[in-house]
């Protein structure tokens, strides 16, 4: 009986030491991982990849205008060009896509100037370049499942970066940089 707690006491006492051994300051650090688990897969081409930027054109503070809202001029069109989207759920038809960030207004219609100089002026996304995208919500693409029954078939969505006076009158001159991240999903 001594023995068998003598061989319990002694087997605590070297787990515990291994663990005090490798506690004595040897250097660590944190690893972030990343992932996403969804029900469809889709490759994405643009002229610059599946990341990609969008060059708005230069606008004026007078042509921001002093009305908050979408600005008229110095929209860009971007479009996505989508192929082999393949869903593993068999109810699934619609394809949609979502435009989300950190960097959202509270009313979720525009992106905020979270790293250039101009205030009062973001940047919102339009289907048609007046209809406004929402952001952090779903949106129907108009394409369906059977859009990609064919291996290699691809599916055109273009889309529109506009500016956005959300500062009336108060808008002044400078750079505009943001960003959102896009995902697709079946419904």
């Amino acid at each position: 009986m001594f023995k068998k707690s003598l061989l319990a006491a002694l087997t605590v006492l070297a787990v515990n030491n291994a663990y005090a051994i490798t506690d004595t300051g040897v250097p660590g650090g944190t690893i972030t991982f990343n992932g996403s688990v969804t029900d469809t897969t889709c490759n994405i081409t643009t002229s610059n990849g599946a990341d990609f930027s969008v060059q708005l054109s230069p606008v004026t503070v007078s042509s921001v205008g002093t009305d908050v809202g979408l600005v008229n001029e110095g929209s860009k069109a971007f479009t996505m060009a989508v192929s082999d989207c393949s869903s593993t759920n068999d109810e699934a038809t619609a394809l949609k896509i979502t435009f989300s960030s950190s960097n959202v207004s509270d009313d979720e219609k525009y992106l905020k100037n979270y790293s250039g100089t101009a205030t009062g002026v973001g940047i919102a996304l339009t289907s048609d370049g007046k209809t406004m995208i929402p952001f952090n919500t779903t949106h129907d693409t108009g394409l369906k499942k059977t859009d990609f029954a064919n291996a290699g078939e691809t599916k055109s969505l273009t889309y529109y970066a506009n500016y956005y006076n959300f500062g009336g009158a108060d808008v002044t001159a400078g750079s505009v940089v943001t960003a959102a991240t896009y995902t697709f999903s079946y419904e």
